[in-house]
């Protein structure tokens, strides 16, 4: 087991709830910055790593639990690796099922069976977007920003996460930058913790459809150079915006 020296950072977005005074209450070691505004999970999130003193980032959703061993199991695959990026731990739902973190990087192909897709939702197919689980650290093209591990140099000079993302694809992003720039994305299953999907703010289901909706688009226009994908993505998206307004309510809670 890896003895984990650590400070915490929380970057608050202007939250109306009582959280920051409670935080402050029951968490006096760490660090609290109060955003006068919601500047979304990219701005907010660098931010935090612009105040970190550490070697190492650890980026975490408000909405993880994270498990005892998990950072220290993160650590020791971080340096196992080599050419490492990021590397992000296992996700789970309340129920201890597996739940998707990692992910081809988005095209025309794999669109339809996305995560914010109808017919994905509809069918469950995901397999041509989502990746499956692994039993050892494993190579991956990218990796969600939920419990997203990577060396706070190597984070500023790829240049952090894009604030054009307000919410969503600001990890791929980053994962893509990475990748390019001849580094390697791994998830690690030893690493492990509880999601509660989407509870770490609660802006109601249309508007995070719309935010996902919107940072696809913004994630195309800034990483395609095809005219064909920059034309047909926005009106693709717009169609599944509008479907899933219409059938959301006869469709599956969860999310994957």
């Amino acid at each position: 087991m890896i003895s984990v020296d650590s400070e915490i950072i929380i970057v608050d977005n202007n939250s109306s709830d009582k959280s920051v005074s409670i935080t402050k209450e029951i968490m006096h070691d760490c660090k609290i910055i109060e955003n006068k505004t919601n500047i979304g999970f990219a701005a907010a999130s660098n931010i935090g790593a612009e105040n970190a003193s550490g070697e190492l980032l650890l980026f975490l959703n408000p909405d993880v639990k994270l498990d005892s061993d998990a950072i220290a199991e993160l650590i020791s695959a971080y340096e196992t690796e080599k050419t490492v990026g990021a590397i992000s731990a296992r996700m789970r739902f309340e129920d201890n099922s597996f739940q998707a973190t990692c992910r081809q990087f988005p095209g025309l192909s794999n669109l339809l069976f996305s995560r914010g897709s109808v017919i994905s939702r509809l069918t469950g197919v995901q397999k041509t977007y989502t990746l499956p689980d692994y039993e050892r650290n494993s190579e991956v093209p990218a990796v969600a920003g939920t419990a997203l591990m990577i060396r706070k140099n190597l984070f500023m000079e790829i240049g952090k996460f894009d604030q054009r993302f307000f919410l969503y694809m600001e990890d791929t992003d980053l994962c893509l930058r990475l990748t390019t720039s001849g580094m390697k994305n791994y998830f690690c299953p030893k690493s492990g913790g509880v999601h509660f999907w989407a509870e770490g703010s609660d802006p109601g289901w249309i508007k995070r459809e719309w935010h996902h909706h919107l940072s696809m688009t913004k994630y195309f226009f800034k990483n395609s150079n095809s005219l064909l994908i920059k034309a047909v993505i926005p009106v693709l998206l717009v169609i599944n915006f509008f479907l899933l307004l219409i059938l959301k309510p006869f469709m599956k809670k969860r999310n994957n």
